[in-house]
Protein backbone atom coordinates (compact mmCIF):
# COMPACT_ATOMS: atom_id res chain seq x y z
CA UNK A 1 0.00 0.00 0.00
CA UNK A 2 1.10 3.45 -0.74
CA UNK A 3 0.17 6.65 1.38
CA UNK A 4 -1.12 9.57 -0.70
CA UNK A 5 -1.26 13.18 0.83
CA UNK A 6 -4.29 14.98 -0.41
CA UNK A 7 -5.53 18.08 0.60
CA UNK A 8 -8.91 19.39 -0.14
CA UNK A 9 -10.05 22.32 -2.61
CA UNK A 10 -12.48 23.80 -0.71
CA UNK A 11 -10.95 23.72 3.05
CA UNK A 12 -7.61 22.90 2.61
CA UNK A 13 -7.29 20.04 4.98
CA UNK A 14 -4.75 17.39 4.20
CA UNK A 15 -5.47 13.75 4.94
CA UNK A 16 -3.50 10.36 4.14
CA UNK A 17 -4.92 8.09 1.94
CA UNK A 18 -3.89 4.39 1.54
CA UNK A 19 -4.65 2.86 -2.12
CA UNK A 20 -2.78 -0.09 -3.63
CA UNK A 21 -2.57 2.09 -6.94
CA UNK A 22 -1.20 5.13 -8.61
CA UNK A 23 -3.10 8.10 -8.07
CA UNK A 24 -1.13 9.82 -10.57
CA UNK A 25 -3.71 8.39 -13.24
CA UNK A 26 -6.31 10.41 -12.22
CA UNK A 27 -4.44 13.51 -13.45
CA UNK A 28 -3.88 15.21 -10.08
CA UNK A 29 -7.53 15.96 -8.87
CA UNK A 30 -10.41 13.31 -7.27
CA UNK A 31 -13.33 13.39 -5.58
CA UNK A 32 -13.74 12.07 -1.58
CA UNK A 33 -15.63 12.51 1.28
CA UNK A 34 -13.99 15.50 3.45
CA UNK A 35 -14.51 14.75 6.93
CA UNK A 36 -14.07 18.72 7.99
CA UNK A 37 -16.36 19.78 5.23
CA UNK A 38 -18.68 17.16 5.62
CA UNK A 39 -19.26 16.48 1.80
CA UNK A 40 -17.78 14.96 -1.14
CA UNK A 41 -14.58 17.38 -1.91
CA UNK A 42 -12.07 17.73 -4.86
CA UNK A 43 -8.86 16.71 -3.61
CA UNK A 44 -5.33 17.54 -4.80
CA UNK A 45 -2.80 14.90 -5.13
CA UNK A 46 -0.24 16.12 -3.20
CA UNK A 47 2.26 13.08 -3.27
CA UNK A 48 3.11 10.00 -1.90
CA UNK A 49 4.20 9.77 1.84
CA UNK A 50 8.23 9.35 1.96
CA UNK A 51 8.82 6.18 4.37
CA UNK A 52 10.45 3.20 3.04
CA UNK A 53 8.20 3.29 0.12
CA UNK A 54 9.12 4.68 -3.22
CA UNK A 55 5.84 6.51 -4.92
CA UNK A 56 4.50 4.56 -8.12
CA UNK A 57 5.96 5.40 -11.17
CA UNK A 58 3.42 7.31 -13.32
CA UNK A 59 3.21 4.27 -16.09
CA UNK A 60 0.19 2.03 -16.06
CA UNK A 61 0.93 -1.61 -15.50
CA UNK A 62 -0.84 -3.71 -18.20
CA UNK A 63 -0.63 -7.88 -17.58
CA UNK A 64 -1.83 -9.47 -20.50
Amino acid sequence: MTRWILKCIVCGEERIFEAAFNLRLFGGKMYLYCRKCKANREHLILGCEEGGEECLSAGVDVID
